[in-house]
């Protein structure tokens, strides 16, 4: 005769949750890592990322917006990234600040801030030419502090960096202009 197990009840706490919170936090996993796949090429690399999922990524990055094989991939990152916490990957994207879906801009900015660290005085000389009155000197000390900043870590956290697209924001945003594409290229 088979054993009788004793039955608590529903007054114990569930030891696992329910299926449609495991769905709810699987779908959340899926929107970051979506959101980090749509990120710009310096702030993916400022993420803090277990290895095989930033592989997973870098796959996916790759490939069309659109297409299956990005969503099958994006599908796969969650999967790897539900093995890690999330929490902290999460306020990582959030202190990033806006993503290009909410700023169409932002991808320009990011790469106008790639320019001006790698293109020297003519990108400065551009930007400052499409803004007549930004502070130039300011300017020229947050490139210089967010050079020395790429070259000192690769892993640390950036604020030159962010202080330098900051500003660039803050200036194209008072002036009210387009970024043109020669500062783009």
């Amino acid at each position: 005769m088979a054993e009788q197990q004793h039955f608590e009840g529903f007054d114990a706490e569930p030891e696992e949750g329910s299926r449609s919170s495991h769905k709810r936090e699987a779908q959340a996993i899926r929107k970051l890592v979506e959101k980090i796949a749509n990120l710009g090429e310096q702030s993916f690399k400022s993420l803090v990322i277990p290895q095989d999922v930033k592989e997973a990524l870098l796959v996916a990055r790759k490939l069309k917006p659109k297409s299956d094989e990005r969503r099958r991939q994006l599908q796969y990152v969650a999967k790897l990234q539900r093995n890690y916490d999330d929490s902290d990957l999460e306020n990582q994207v959030n202190m990033l600040g806006a993503s290009s879906k909410e700023d169409p801009n932002t991808m320009k900015l990011e790469k106008l801030r790639e320019n001006m660290l790698n293109g020297g005085v003519e990108v400065l000389n551009g930007f400052c030419s499409l803004i007549l009155d930004t502070d130039r000197n300011k300017l020229r000390t947050l490139i210089k502090k967010a050079k020395a900043e790429l070259t000192a870590d690769a892993e640390a956290s950036k604020p030159n960096s962010r202080a330098l697209f900051k500003y660039l924001k803050s200036e194209i945003a008072r002036a009210g202009v387009e970024i043109p594409q020669e500062l783009l290229k």
